[in-house]
């Protein structure tokens, strides 16, 4: 695996120019009514595995919870999907209620999974509006895309909009792209055909996996 390093002042101009050039061009995806968004360094388990439930996960040895931390997380009433559901989300509902909360999935700082619309998933309204639970796990031949929006978050960082401060997010800015790298990896490794998309902007920018995949490694200077 090579590394490059870059001077901290030169590293955010640096990863938006490799995004830009690693871009396809456009692409629509159909049928992928559901979103399900996790951490980047959690992306590529998915990319291996499909989107799995707590049990699933511990059952793989892939995450270690402790069993009181299951206990908690398994009464529904207060976690809705417990260790056996997979908690997934519906953008653009029009039926949300004045008093529901609505979750947002294409958050700039986590990975945007799209899931086939011919998932079987019901609607649950206690927490969010527009959250639905798949009562297992959920297999990679129903990821349709992968979204990030890595653009849009190193733009909040250079002009410090909201909870978003330079010092504090340049290195998780890294971080994320040393992910993207990974994730790219992982779907070449595990032949996952699927777009790669930045969804900063308004276009649908799919990026190029296979050079993606063979750039380097981020170090900070």
């Amino acid at each position: 695996m090579s590394n490059i390093k870059i001077e901290e002042k030169y590293i955010l101009e640096y990863i938006k120019d490799i995004l830009q050039d690693l871009r396809l061009g456009s692409s629509v995806i159909n049928n992928a009514k559901y979103h399900h968004n996790t951490n980047y360094d959690d992306a590529p388990n998915i990319c291996r595995y499909g989107i799995l439930t707590m049990q699933d996960l511990k059952a793989l040895n892939l995450k270690n919870y402790s069993p009181e931390f299951l206990k908690i997380m398994n009464d529904t009433s207060s976690h809705v999907n417990g260790t056996s559901a997979v908690s997934l989300a519906v953008v653009g509902l029009e039926d949300i209620l004045p008093n529901e909360d609505e979750y947002d999935p294409l958050v700039s700082t986590k990975v945007d999974f799209l899931i086939s619309s011919d998932l079987n998933a019901s609607r649950n309204s206690m927490n969010y509006g527009n959250e639905y639970l798949s009562f297992s796990s959920i297999d990679i031949t129903k990821l349709r895309a992968i979204d990030i929006r890595l653009m849009k978050l190193i733009n909040l960082v250079e002009n410090k909009k909201g909870y978003f401060t330079y010092d504090y997010t340049i290195k998780s800015i890294i971080e994320k792209y040393n992910w993207l790298r990974i994730i790219a990896i992982t779907m070449q490794r595990n032949n996952l055909d699927i777009p790669l998309r930045e969804m900063s902007e308004s276009q649908n920018n799919s990026l190029d996996v296979e050079k993606l995949a063979s750039s380097p490694k981020l170090i900070l200077k």
